[in-house]
């Protein structure tokens, strides 16, 4: 059980580990040892709230009198840890008894390593552990003769970097039930080492906890021509396993190795390799013998759908198999459906790839060659939490880790965080700016924008640096420059990745889109240099409009839709030049059958400007497609998460393309934000009635309540009803021309309705409802 802490950590800060440096046991190449620490408590009385406090810089579970307190995996959530900790308080009351205690944590290095962060007197995990009672007074903080350690016999495998983030290696031979317990024998154990406290600061977690999500059982058993055994348990996921062996010898060694395709997968380098789709997972168990064989996981996790066993001649049953899906705990927050089964399997393909991705507090590209939080991925993935998940406190907690990962003295913003990336580049970095709006703008958040301000502008300002002649530039810029990350038939299978000028029209015009709102938050926030960015946007759209658009062909650059798309949503396009760039993207996406060929970010910056320019039925079209590249092509391969490519290449959990399900809420379920009253104060509810959908059902638990939109086709009338929480006002926007043709609960329409023109040239009404359920109806032509 978690409580608030009320007081701070005072006592001085441990590890378990003798020396500065801990040496991998050398009889476990590629391993770090995970600690048992403990230590005695003696208690007259139970008090009437004992809270123990804990910071760790690294993971750890909580053990009172050999029981679990809480149940969290990898505890505490990730953060830049040379630089910010958590403190998590446990109430640990109901687990003490009058007389002798044992506290014990069982703890590991996690990402507390030196090639990720600059580690404080060596690589093991370092706590700050304190106990208060009835939240009044500290019993006592860490002296180095109480708490007693001893390396456990469990130990993480891998480097924990690109590829190398391995498994567990368990000894059960070495397990030791009483390690945790009072009387539990201490022979060979030494007292932790006191160290100086690391230059960092430590709050409290402001995140949702890790939890065990969902739990699948083993679905089929084959057996390789290896010899190993292969398992599918029917889905992708990013989480551990709990697999009960059958009877094994004494130092039976048992590997186990976790893949994403099956052994038998297809995958290919364009060089003709085969793509090894384990990305070095593997974990390793040694038996104990005595009919108890379990292996489950603790200090690491897995992406993977499959599971490959080694050294056994007869598996465990299906039945004593399972996988467990590990995510914060973020509640959903909205449910859709339509009559278009294909756009309801891409909705819950998407949610449930963000459960894989969002381990740790952080949302990262995937969960097994990576794990970073990159900025362009979660760009991309942002609409989609914003409406399917609880994610206030989760991204406010990310754009914190952003924050930290700027760095003042140049502006840069690394590729990633929390984790740190020695690259650089607008898209990823540039993350802050929409993260710090999205949160104003759906839970009127003003209070994180502000604090992320500073970051803001010193990083527009950084990037408005590398502008030569009115387009950011690579050579000026330097680092990575990455823009549009694997679009169709170039991602990284190929030779024909996007080339510099391709590069630095997509990001001019990503740039341009950051100072329009910067200029929205200065104006909320009331500081700032708009004139500033007002000249640095006239200047980067005429530069980029002169350099790029070819009068001759009618178009910018070449003929791919991202980059007739950028200068549309930037603003790059002069207004009499608009119909046309427009005229020109639809054929392009026509020309590729209904099918977008942008890549990361491009594709949700692609889909954001046809929404703008109301073209949902394309959206749609795009959506509605099941066969190369989009999503319905993923699933008609049998994917159950998104791809890192459109063809399948690499990854099959990742966050390049985990965005389409926003547009089912926006789109057409039409639930939008207002920006002049944030938080859902104001929204608008303002349908995409796309032909080849007959209905829709969505609803979304804003932070002033639920908001449902429902339409139908029915008898050549539509009927729409829609619910709108108290004390908030909607916009409604119908396809109608005349007030007369619409009734509202049976009623005809009695609020001042305004007759506006679409994107597209037809009139429709806008008018606002209040509060409460209502039911509109109107004729829609046999058509419909």
């Amino acid at each position: 059980m978690r409580t608030r802490m009320t007081h701070p950590l005072t006592s001085s800060w441990m590890t378990p580990a003798i020396e500065s440096t801990s040496v991998d046991p050398s009889a476990r190449p590629e391993c770090r040892p995970t600690w048992w620490m403990r230590r005695s408590v003696s208690i007259d009385s139970i008090p009437g709230q004992m809270t123990l406090s804990i910071a760790c810089l690294g993971y750890y579970e909580l053990y009172v009198n050999g029981k679990r307190v809480g149940g969290e995996p990898l505890a505490p959530s990730l953060t830049r840890m040379d630089r910010r900790g958590f403190v998590i308080a446990h109430d640990i009351t109901g687990f003490l008894v009058q007389g002798e205690n044992c506290l014990a944590i069982w703890c590991s290095s996690g990402w507390y390593l030196p090639h990720q962060f600059k580690v404080h007197e060596g690589w093991t995990p370092l706590l700050q552990v304190d106990a208060f009672c009835d939240n009044a007074f500290r019993l006592w903080g860490v002296r180095d003769e109480e708490w007693l350690c001893r390396a456990s016999n469990r130990a993480v495998i891998g480097a924990w970097a690109w590829n190398k983030f391995g498994g567990e290696d368990v000894d059960a031979r070495a397990e030791r039930p009483d390690w945790n317990q009072v009387g539990g024998d201490t022979t060979g154990w030494h007292p932790a080492r006191v160290v100086s406290a690391p230059p960092i600061t430590i709050t409290e977690r402001n995140c949702p906890p890790n939890r065990i999500g969902e739990v699948y059982s083993a679905q089929a058993l084959r057996r390789l021509d290896d010899g190993r055994f292969e398992v599918d348990f029917g889905t992708c996921l990013a989480g551990w396993v709990d697999i009960r062996f059958p009877q094994m010898a004494p130092g039976q060694t048992v590997l186990l190795g976790f893949c994403d395709l099956p052994a038998d997968n297809d995958r290919k380098y364009p060089d003709g390799r085969s793509v090894d789709h384990s990305f070095n997972q593997r974990s390793v168990y040694h038996a104990c013998g005595d009919g108890s064989d379990r292996f489950e996981n603790k200090f690491n996790y897995a992406g993977f759908r499959y599971m490959t066993i080694e050294g056994m001649d007869n598996p465990p049953a299906l039945g004593d198999m399972k996988a467990l899906l590990i995510e914060s705990d973020l509640g959903r927050t909205s449910s859709f459906r339509c009559s278009n089964e294909l756009l309801n399997r891409i909705h819950d393909l998407n949610v449930h790839t963000l459960r894989c991705l969002n381990l740790g507090g952080y949302s990262v590209d995937c969960p097994h060659r990576e794990r970073f939080g990159y900025g362009a991925d979660g760009q991309t993935a942002l609409p989609a939490y914003l409406y399917t998940m609880d994610s206030a406190a989760f991204l406010r907690k990310w754009l914190v880790d952003w924050c930290d990962v700027y760095d003042p003295d140049t502006g840069r913003i690394s590729l990633c965080a929390p984790t740190i990336h020695a690259q650089h580049a607008p898209a990823w970095g540039g993350i802050v700016v929409p993260l710090a709006w999205a949160l104003y703008l759906y839970y009127g958040d003003w209070e994180s924008m502000a604090n992320a301000f500073p970051v803001i502008q010193g990083h527009l300002r950084f990037l408005q640096a590398a502008v030569r002649d009115g387009v950011l530039r690579k050579e000026a810029m330097g680092s990575a420059f990455h823009a549009d990350w694997v679009p169709v038939d170039r991602g990284m299978d190929t030779k024909r990745t996007p080339d510099v000028p391709m590069r630095e029209l997509f990001n001019s015009c990503y740039l341009i889109t950051l100072w329009d709102l910067y200029i929205k938050i200065c104006n909320v926030l009331g500081i700032g240099d708009i004139g500033e960015a007002v000249s640095n946007i006239a200047a980067l759209r005429e530069g980029v409009h002169r350099e790029f658009y070819r009068a001759e062909e009618g178009l910018y650059l070449m003929p791919e839709q991202v980059y007739q798309a950028m200068p549309l949503l930037a603003g790059v396009v002069p207004g009499v030049l608009r119909p046309v760039i427009l005229a020109k993207l639809l054929s392009l996406i026509e020309e590729k059958g209904w099918h977008m060929d942008a890549g990361l970010p491009g594709t949700t910056l692609l889909l954001d400007l046809l929404a703008q320019c109301g073209e949902h039925e394309v959206i749609h079209r795009i959506y509605a497609q099941a066969t190369y590249p989009g999503w319905g092509y993923m699933l008609a391969c049998g994917a159950t998460a998104i791809w890192e490519q459109w063809n399948g290449f690499w990854s099959q959990i990742h966050s390049c393309f985990a965005g389409p399900a926003a547009w089912f809420y926006s789109g057409l379920a039409g639930i939008r934000p207002d920006e002049n009253r944030p938080g859902f104060e104001a929204f608008s509810l303002a349908p995409a009635f796309v032909p080849g959908v007959d209905f829709v059902e969505a609803s979304y638990d804003s932070i002033r309540g639920r908001i449902q939109s429902a339409w139908r086709r029915r008898n050549s009338r539509l009927e729409w009803s829609v619910t709108i929480p108290v004390n908030t006002t909607a916009t409604l926007v119908v396809p109608v021309a005349d007030p007369a043709a619409i009734t509202v609960n049976g009623l005809p329409l009695d609020v001042q309705a305004q007759r506006i023109r679409r994107p597209k040239g037809e009139c429709e009404l806008c008018f606002e409802l209040p509060g409460g359920s209502h039911l509109l109806v109107w004729a829609c032509g046999p058509e419909c």
